[in-house]
């Protein structure tokens, strides 16, 4: 842009400019970095499973494959989050229908949809509210039995509500859960809790779209 007014002015505009343009670069850096070293650990991962296929020590060579799939596993999470700050064009969606189709693909039952006020258009990337979604879903799925979605339009906001039946979240770990890579289990085992990244996308994604992401006890537990 070209500032103007009094000198004053100019300069702060100048200086907010570049600050701006760092901020970019160190996002862009770090996303490609990311993208960059999951996606050249997948060549030797790749020669590993072969290789261990033909192992004839079969119980030996079944104990590595779980820890490939599990280094897999990590990737796929670490290239998911470097997709965050990919650019996606933003879309007109009718609410009741993403969120029919996105509960449509699980084919679980005990996964309830309620939504309020029918017939809400919105204008959102598509691919990343899925993914964002998806990410808080499969957390209570994993850790709980039930989850409850629900969604609610107020005169000038959307609000969803997802619940699950699991153990939930202390309190004073609310303000963490957000951070990449952290983990309440404080292990490195992928059993059930992923690399800790699942919720810190679904924030990126939440907030890039003008809104907020909060945790609260659920009325079933979690």
């Amino acid at each position: 842009f070209r500032a103007s007014g009094a000198s004053e002015i100019r300069k702060a505009s100048y200086e907010f400019d570049r600050m701006v343009k760092r901020i970019n670069r160190h996002l862009n850096q770090r996303s490609e970095m990311l993208s960059g070293i999951s996606h050249d650990l997948r060549t030797p991962l790749t020669r590993l499973k072969l290789q261990l296929a033909l192992l004839k020590e079969k119980e030996i060579s079944l104990k590595m494959s779980k820890d490939v799939d599990e280094m897999e596993q990590m990737l796929n999470n670490y290239l998911q989050f470097a997709k965050t700050q990919v650019k996606e064009e933003t879309t007109q969606i009718e609410v009741r229908k993403f969120f029919k189709e996105l509960l449509m693909k699980y084919n679980n039952d005990n996964i309830s949809l309620k939504i309020f006020n029918t017939d809400v258009f919105f204008k959102a990337r598509s691919s990343a509210l899925t993914r964002c979604f998806n990410n808080i879903i499969q957390n209570g799925l994993a850790y709980g039995n039930k989850v409850n979605v629900i969604v609610i339009k107020t005169t000038n906001r959307l609000s969803v509500l997802i619940e699950d039946d699991g153990p939930g979240v202390p309190e004073e770990e609310y303000k963490n859960i957000f951070k990449p890579f952290y983990r309440l289990d404080k292990s490195r085992s992928l059993n059930k809790a992923g690399v800790g990244l699942g919720l810190s996308i679904a924030e990126d994604v939440i907030n890039s779209h003008g809104g907020n992401i909060s945790l609260n006890k659920s009325a079933n537990g979690g």
